[in-house]
């Protein structure tokens, strides 16, 4: 007769221990209120009840965006949120210029277009990313260059950038995969002595720092996403951050159908498409980004405790940070599992 999982486990468990097979590392007399038995196993659960849905909504995004509603200006054009969060998140990053577009792909989009990149370009990236980093070079007529991922961090192996430049490659796009960053020190080194921009995609990395200093500012542009799933979230987002005026003009003209500056009337200077944010989604970013940095620390310190005891586990390896690190945004918490 088929046997329920449970049963399974139980039974297996039982016979295991009478054996002398397995020995547990942890009590099970020692958990509270369970009999001495795991829950899986018909003991108390040690949580009834449910974890925190994501985005987290408080009363300064409802207050926000029900501004925005009955202002009845919609459009950045018209409003101010776009301009505020600009100005917040770009002081809070160290940057001199932020400009919000619709979403992190059309951030990467744009600022590939204000760094010319076009047909025949080589953009070197990593393999390991979201697929919107290989996108947006694609739709460039461009040529994404693979660069191996290092498997001890999961981000771009910056010892393999110089073997694979050739006289076509026009950008390095590094991703802070996970939250982490990238080896920003070796990236740099490489890009100045081929006189290449580096572009950060910086897509999960909200408040992550390279010795001290926010990523997305330490290369010529540098992108994030504010999709539903991000640490910072207005269901959809981006913005692009830069010291660089001329790239921030470039951005600005591009996102904007080409228009040439922010107050410029109905006359254009260049290509472009409308990568523009609404005031919807910055009115919220606004509110959630009160509380973006409570969050932060939050995620470190769950992630510092959870990689304190994945370390005793044999076969489980926490991803290692470059020393530069000295802030991960803990967007995803990556290991290896050696079965």
């Amino acid at each position: 007769m088929e046997k329920s999982r449970r049963e399974f486990l139980s039974a297996t468990f039982a016979a295991t221990a009478g054996l002398g097979l397995a020995k547990p590392s942890l009590s099970f007399s020692m958990l509270p209120e369970s009999g001495g038995r795991l829950a899986i196993l018909g003991g108390t659960p040690v949580r009834t009840a449910p974890f925190p849905s994501w985005p987290m909504v408080k009363e300064n995004d409802e207050k926000n965006w029900s501004e925005v509603l009955h202002a009845g200006r919609w459009c950045r054009l018209d409003g101010s949120f776009a301009t505020r969060f600009e100005k917040a998140w770009a002081e809070t990053l160290g940057a001199k210029y932020c400009l919000v577009t619709a979403s992190g792909t059309t951030a990467l989009l744009t600022s590939l277009n204000a760094l010319d990149i076009g047909p025949g370009d080589e953009v070197l990236v990593p393999p390991y990313t979201f697929v919107a980093t290989i996108n947006v070079v694609f739709m460039q007529h461009a040529l994404p260059v693979f660069v191996d991922t290092d498997r001890d961090t999961f981000q771009i192996d910056a010892r393999k950038l110089e073997a694979a430049i050739t006289s076509r490659t026009r950008c390095i796009l590094p991703v802070h995969m996970g939250g982490s960053p990238a080896d920003l020190d070796k990236i740099l080194e490489v890009a100045k002595a081929h006189n290449l921009p580096v572009l950060e995609d910086a897509c999960q990395a909200h408040l992550a720092e390279w010795k001290h200093k926010k990523v997305s500012t330490i290369g010529d542009l540098g992108c994030f996403s504010f999709q539903a799933s991000k640490n910072l979230n207005s269901g959809e987002g981006g913005a692009i951050l830069t010291n660089n005026e001329e790239l921030f003009q470039a951005c600005w003209s591009f996102h904007n159908n080409g228009r040439g500056t922010e107050n410029a009337s109905f006359g254009y200077e260049r290509n472009g498409l409308n990568h523009r944010m609404t005031e919807f989604q910055a009115a919220l970013l606004l509110a959630q980004m009160s509380r973006l940095e409570s969050q932060s620390q939050r995620r470190t310190q769950n992630a510092e405790y959870l990689t304190s005891q994945l370390r005793e586990i044999s076969g489980v390896a926490p991803a290692r940070m470059y020393e530069g690190t000295t802030r991960s945004a803990y967007h995803l918490y990556m290991f290896r599992y050696d079965p």
